[in-house]
């Protein structure tokens, strides 16, 4: 999937960049603003927080030295990741993009704000929003506000400001500069944004931009070559009560098409509403749509398979046992394999891991030590990754450039399985790192030799739509299925729980004494003796499915 990228830089601090918090300081001010107003920053402004992952299942080569950071980071709980602003007795406003409901994280599901006394509460009820214009207003349990911030709807060039803010998560800073004017939002100016000359730090995002006497013309929404953006009062106060406008305009696309498509994704939410059941509905409305469009992109594609565009892949004889997926090639239109350049490691026992990279997606081949049964290395996800792992160095970095290597995530978070077009049950698998907001997605297809895997790494909030993509990898990857006799013998007898659809009516008779062996299917049967197998080695077969019709 592609997504347009915005042209401002979002002030937000948070991920596997760790951040200072130190809203429990008092609020420099090195703009001069007056006491009273002072005082009503030190009471009205709050960080706004995520909580640390507690458990790590992780295992590394060695012990983490967490001495590498500093101690205000790895001895606070939570990670800084805004600033949020009271504007009634009940309710605060911050940037839409800092409480991001449109993401469903699988590692941050809590959102929380902090005051200067270091007291932290969570979130509690959305009341009004708009992810396009950039804004949130919500409450917080059990918590009111006896000072808050008031509006100030218009403004002029000159004028003097100051942005408040938790700059680069160290605490409530307040800084000084002027209305530079506005600009129209990108898309197609249907409101304005405000400019200001005051500045601006990551852990900004949210904060009030306010007039010497205290009161608010914007809310802080991103930097861009020294000029702080700020979303106006009037565009907050513009937004109609009771939902939350939610609107993304992006393009989609898939690795094994040349084309792609661009979307309007657009629905409102009904408020007020608690903020895990506001992003749960976006996600699922936003899933559902995902669906859509990229059905939608298939289906402008050239016909599959019983089209004019597929001689080369009806023609094509694969005997390898490494996966090629088929695609579109961009020159000619035609349906066609890949050729994916394939690196080789040896494993214990005559095994091999076999690994080609393709637009962030792995996809991997493990023939089978012969040590390790078939049914073990097809069927238990945990023991393939660690094996990846073993194989294939991944680091972690800690804190500017500590590298650790990665020995096992753990068991997963969730056991599953897929079946493709073609009639194989794929195990679905996902592990949630949890240090760097990610998941990692594995698909592997058991064969007689060892699995076939498709991974891939992305942010914890894409795991729904990269299962789709992932699965439509599978439909388009073609292997064929080679091994010795004594292989396949295992894989067909049942000990393997996972034989695809076109060998259910396969039977396979091996004697590896009387060096005799028969196939048979509902079409055929055949059978070799010993005049025609000799020699010590173990014979193999090779077979490919068929492209379904």
């Amino acid at each position: 999937m592609k997504r347009n990228v915005s042209i401002l830089l979002f002030l937000v601090v948070l991920g596997s960049v760790l951040v200072l918090s130190c809203a429990s300081a008092p609020a420099q001010n090195s703009a001069g603003l007056p006491p009273k107003v002072m005082d009503l920053v030190r009471t009205a402004v709050f960080e706004v927080l995520v909580e640390k992952p507690k458990d790590d299942p992780t295992v590394y080569e060695k012990e983490l030295d967490w001495s590498v950071i500093p101690y205000a980071i790895r001895s606070d709980e939570y990670y800084s990741i805004g600033t949020a602003f009271a504007i009634s007795k009940t309710e605060l406003v911050t940037a839409f993009h800092v409480i991001n409901l449109g993401s469903e994280s699988l590692v941050f599901d809590k959102y929380f704000i902090r005051d200067s006394d270091g007291n932290v509460s969570e979130i509690d009820t959305i009341v009004s929003g708009s992810n396009e214009r950039d804004f949130l207003i919500f409450t917080v349990k059990n918590k009111t506000f006896s000072n808050f911030f008031k509006f100030e709807e218009k403004t002029v060039p000159g004028t003097a400001v100051f942005s408040i803010g938790n700059a680069l998560g160290e605490g409530i800073i307040v800084r000084n500069g002027l209305i530079l004017g506005t600009v129209p939002e990108n898309e197609s100016g249907r409101w304005q944004l405000l400019k200001s000359s005051a500045d601006g730090n990551p852990g900004n995002s949210g904060g009030p931009l306010v007039t010497e006497d205290g009161r608010v013309v914007g809310v802080v929404i991103g930097l861009r070559d020294n000029i702080l953006y700020s979303v106006p009062t009037e565009v907050v106060l513009g937004v109609k009560e009771n939902t939350l406008d939610y609107r993304q305009r992006n393009t989609y696309g898939h690795l094994i098409l040349p084309d792609s498509i661009t979307e309007v994704f657009e629905t409102e939410v009904p408020l007020p509403a608690g903020y895990r059941a506001v992003r749960k509905t976006l996600a699922d409305s936003y899933d559902k749509a995902y669906s859509n469009y990229m059905e939608k992109l298939f289906a402008s594609a050239p016909e599959y398979l019983t089209g004019p565009n597929n001689l080369y892949l009806l023609d094509a004889t694969l005997y390898s046992d490494f996966p090629e997926l088929d695609f579109v090639d961009k020159n000619d239109n035609q349906w066609t394999l890949s050729d994916l350049k394939v690196s080789n490691y040896n494993l214990p026992d005559d095994g091999r891991l076999s690994q080609a990279t393709v637009s962030g997606f792995n996809i991997i081949k493990i023939k089978s030590p012969k040590s390790v049964p078939v049914s073990k290395i097809n069927n238990d996800p945990k023991y393939i990754m660690d094996l990846i792992l073993e194989t294939i160095r991944t680091d972690r970095t800690l804190w500017g450039n500590h590298k650790y290597r990665v020995l096992s995530f753990g068991d997963p978070a969730s056991v599953g399985e897929y079946r493709d077009s073609q009639g194989r049950d794929w195990k679905k698998v996902h592990w949630v790192i949890g240090f760097d907001d990610k998941v990692l997605l594995m698909y592997i297809l058991p064969l007689p030799n060892g699995p076939a895997v498709i991974m891939n790494i992305q942010s914890s909030d894409l795991m729904k739509i990269y299962q789709w993509d992932i699965e439509k990898l599978c439909d388009h990857t073609h292997v064929a299925y080679a091994a010795t006799f004594d292989e396949w013998e295992d894989f067909v007898s049942g000990e393997d729980e996972s034989v695809p659809d076109f060998l259910q009516d396969f039977t396979f008779d091996w004697q590896d004494t009387a060096k005799t062996v028969s196939f048979s299917f509902p079409e055929q049967s055949f059978s070799i003796n010993s005049d025609v197998l000799i020699g010590p080695e173990i014979p193999s077969c090779l077979l490919r499915p068929a492209i379904p019709e």
